[in-house]
């Protein structure tokens, strides 16, 4: 087929990949995603503090438990249990049904115990982790570098447990975006999925309250992945890019791809339009490929890259605006 590709060793029938959200929390839209035409599904991420908020809404759990170290083990044990059987569950019962890889994701901010939570998640089947590092950057006396050296030992003591492909999944607000991609990429990461989009506050002025603000993506967001996909991608760096966060058409999924992107993650225009838009997602890259004389998807991708210097683009940006500014 023309939009059979690889991604983290693993075969796609498509570059198409559902990222982590409630589309991917049940087998049966699970199901649905495969049937529409994804390449890959990554699974609804399971977070660490998922075992300590249960914990605390345990029925008879109250501040006593906080001087008795055997019932604060006991807790921790039985819901850490519970929320692992439900995750594997999910793994096991999804490999039952589609052919397409299922990845995990684990949103995560530290190192630790949960770390050994991956093996359990690889042997439950799962094709691939995808590591959702989402370290809270507000501590004024935090490092960046400290913040840096974290997400890359997570990564590191993530990859002591299993043997299956590890992806870093990454936000844009690292003041050296490459030297923190090559680092991960350097420590083993096996992929990069730019970028991880947090949701942002609002207000709303009538109630004087913090409110949740959009949390659906729009297509100008693609621009800033595009811009790095196309910067990591021209620099060589030795691990596949996953484009997420503003995809929403197969004309965004191309030009990610001719960036360099390996796979283009789409969620929020699934949200909008239904999990069987994947198959218009599809046909649209199929025709612009048929337009273009492409026979399949490696054949263009980061084809941009290889036209032009893009560092010499990323200065005629500026050179172009000022210029423009002073006509």
């Amino acid at each position: 087929m023309k939009l059979r590709t690889t991604y983290l060793g693993l075969e796609l029938k498509s570059p198409i990949v559902v990222s982590s959200s409630t589309l991917t929390g049940s087998v049966e839209s699970i199901k649905q995603c495969a049937e529409a035409g994804a390449g890959a599904v990554v699974l609804k991420s399971i977070f660490e503090e998922q075992i300590l908020s249960d914990i605390r809404r345990e029925e008879g759990y109250t501040d006593i438990y906080n001087s008795y170290l055997e019932a604060q083990e006991y807790l921790n044990t039985f819901m850490r249990g519970n929320e692992i059987d439900i995750y594997v569950k999910l793994i096991r019962e999804a490999k039952e049904v589609v052919d397409i890889p299922i990845i995990a994701s684990v949103n995560c901010t530290s190192k630790g115990e949960w770390t050994s939570i991956a093996k359990e998640l690889q042997d439950a089947g799962a094709d691939a982790i995808e590591l959702n590092i989402a370290i809270a950057t507000f501590d004024r006396d935090l490092d960046a570098r400290e913040i840096e050296n974290e997400y890359v030992s997570i990564l590191e003591e993530v990859k002591k447990n299993i043997n299956i492909p590890v992806s870093v999944k990454i936000g844009d607000h690292f003041t050296n975006i490459s030297r923190m991609a090559f680092s991960l990429s350097k420590a083993g990461s096996k992929g990069l999925v730019l970028f991880n989009r947090f949701y942002n506050p609002d207000i709303n002025i009538e109630k004087i309250k913090v409110v949740p603000g959009n949390s659906i993506s729009s297509r100008e967001e693609n621009n800033n992945t595009l811009r790095w996909i196309s910067l990591l991608s021209s620099q060589g760096i030795p691990c596949e890019l996953s484009a997420t966060r503003g995809v929403h058409t197969g004309e965004d999924a191309v030009k990610q791809i001719l960036a360099g992107a390996k796979t283009v993650q789409v969620c929020s225009t699934l949200y909008r339009y239904g999990i069987d838009y994947i198959r218009q997602i599809n046909a649209d890259i199929e025709a612009w490929m048929k337009r273009h004389n492409f026979k399949d998807v490696e054949s263009f991708r980061g084809i941009v890259n290889k036209k032009e210097n893009i560092k010499v683009v990323e200065r005629l940006q500026y050179l172009r605006r000022n210029y423009d500014s002073n006509k």
